[in-house]
C-alpha cells in the first residue's frame, strides 16, 4: 500500500535561497526542453523519428549544463525528474486527455522531486544538496520506506511530501450508508447524521475583500504591492488549510465506521455555472472531499460506490418511489403528494441514494440502523457541528 505524508520544513535563510534555486532550475529546464521539442516536431515532421522522447531529453542536460554553469548547483535527480514530467505532459496530450503543455511561471506551484537520496535523521529531512539537513516539525515518524519526495511552496511556507511504502492493514468499517451532499448541510448520512457546512470563505469574505482593495491602490510592482500581494496569498492560504482540515476530518471519521458508502456523481463544474449558488458551492470543497474519502476508504478495502448524476435522488419519494416532479430547490422538507410521508428533504435524498446504489451492485434494499454513537462523537470531537435527527 502506499501512502504520503506532509510535513512542514523550516529551512534557513542559506537553505530557502537554494530551495528557490531548485524551483527555478526545475522550472528553467522544463521551459527550455519544452521549447526544444516544439521546435524538433516542426522541423522532423515528416521523418522517420518525429519527436524527441524523456531519454533524449535527458541525454542532452549535460550539455546545457555546460552552457548555463548555474545548474551545477541543482541535484541532478531533480532535473532530469523535471523532464519526465515534461514526458508525461506529452503522452497525456497525445492521448487526448489533456492539452498541449503549456510553459510553467513563477505564479504556477513551486516544486521539485527527490526521487532518491534522502534520509530522515532525528528531526532533520536530508537531500541532495542539502546534506546538513532541512529542519521538519510533524507529530508523525517519517517512514522508512520512502519512495520519492516532493517539495513544494505555498506563500511563504515550505512542505514536503513523502510518498512511501507501508503493509499496515487498517480495520474496515461494518456500516453501510448512502451519503447527500448540499450546501445548508455540507452531508447528510442515511442514517441520520447531519454535518454543518465550515463555509470559511464566507467567514473569511469581509477580510480578503479589504485587503484586496487595499492591493488594487498600490502600484503594481512595487514593494509594497509585493507586500500586500503576500498578504492576501496568506488569506487564500488560512481558507485552504481550513477547508483541508475540515475535509479530512469528516471523511476520516466515515472510513473508519463504515465499509460500504454510497454517494452521488454530481456534475460539480455545471452547478458551479449557476451563479446564485456558485461561491456557496465552491465554499464547500465537495470535489476534494469525495478524493479524501474515496482513497481512505481505499486503504481499509472498504467499498465506495457512485450512483448516476441522473437520478431523481431528491424528487423521489423513500417511502413509496413516488417522484414528485414540481419539487423546487427551496423545499427544506419532502412531503410525498401519494402516501402522505413527510421527511427532511437532504435525508430523504440520502436513504435513495443509498438504495440505488445497493440496487445497482445487485444487494438490494438493506436494512437501515440508527447512526453509531461512536460516529457522531467522533465528528464533534474534530470541531465539526452535528445534529442526530
Amino acid at each position: 500500500m502506499f501512502k504520503a505524508l506532509k510535513v512542514r520544513l523550516y529551512p534557513n535563510e542559506q537553505q530557502k535561497i537554494l530551495l528557490e534555486k531548485h524551483f527555478g532550475a526545475c522550472r528553467f529546464v522544463y521551459n527550455h526542453f519544452l521549447e526544444v521539442r516544439t521546435k524538433y516536431y516542426a522541423e522532423h515532421k515528416n521523418s522517420k523519428k518525429k519527436g524527441l522522447n524523456a531519454f533524449d531529453t535527458i541525454n542532452m542536460l549535460p550539455q546545457l549544463k555546460k552552457e548555463y554553469v548555474w545548474l551545477n548547483e541543482i541535484n541532478s535527480q531533480s532535473l532530469q525528474h523535471s523532464l519526465i514530467q515534461l514526458d508525461k505532459a506529452f503522452r497525456a496530450f497525445f492521448k487526448h486527455n489533456a492539452d498541449y503543455p503549456n510553459f510553467r511561471s513563477k505564479k504556477d506551484n513551486q516544486y521539485f522531486i527527490v526521487p532518491s537520496g534522502f534520509r530522515a535523521i532525528n528531526n532533520r529531512l536530508i537531500i541532495p544538496k542539502f546534506m546538513e539537513g532541512i529542519v521538519y516539525r510533524d507529530k508523525s515518524t517519517i517512514p522508512e520506506k520512502i519512495r520519492q519526495i516532493i517539495i513544494t511552496k505555498d506563500v511563504n511556507r515550505y512542505y514536503a511530501s513523502i510518498q512511501y511504502e507501508t503493509d499496515e492493514e487498517l480495520p474496515k468499517g461494518v456500516g453501510t450508508i448512502g451519503i447527500d451532499m448540499g450546501i445548508k448541510s455540507f452531508l447528510t448520512t442515511s442514517d441520520g447524521l447531519q454535518v454543518e457546512p465550515l463555509n470559511v470563505l464566507k467567514k473569511m469574505e469581509k477580510q480578503l475583500k479589504r485587503q484586496q482593495k487595499k492591493l488594487s491602490r498600490k502600484i503594481k510592482g512595487s514593494n509594497n504591492w509585493r507586500k500586500q500581494v503576500v498578504k492576501v496569498q496568506k488569506i487564500y492560504q488560512h481558507i485552504r488549510d481550513a477547508r483541508t482540515d475540515f475535509n479530512h476530518k469528516v471523511s476520516t471519521a466515515i472510513a473508519k465506521h463504515y465499509g460500504t458508502v454510497v454517494i452521488e456523481d454530481l456534475n460539480i463544474q455545471g452547478m458551479v455555472r449557476n451563479h446564485r449558488i456558485a461561491k456557496s458551492m465552491s465554499d464547500q470543497g465537495w470535489y476534494q472531499f469525495k478524493q479524501m474519502l474515496a482513497y481512505k476508504l481505499g486503504w481499509r478495502r472498504a467499498e465506495l460506490i457512485e450512483i448516476g448524476r441522473f437520478e431523481p435522488s431528491s424528487k423521489m419519494c423513500s417511502n413509496c418511489g413516488n417522484i414528485k416532479h414540481d419539487l423546487k430547490l427551496s423545499d427544506r422538507m419532502y412531503h410525498c403528494d401519494v402516501c402522505g410521508f413527510s421527511i427532511d428533504r437532504d435525508l430523504n435524498a440520502a436513504i435513495n441514494i443509498l438504495n440505488m446504489g445497493m440496487i445497482k451492485v445487485g444487494r438490494g434494499t438493506p436494512e437501515f440502523t440508527p447512526v453509531e454513537s461512536a460516529t457522531a462523537a467522533e465528528l464533534q470531537s474534530g470541531g465539526l457541528r452535528v445534529d442526530i435527527l
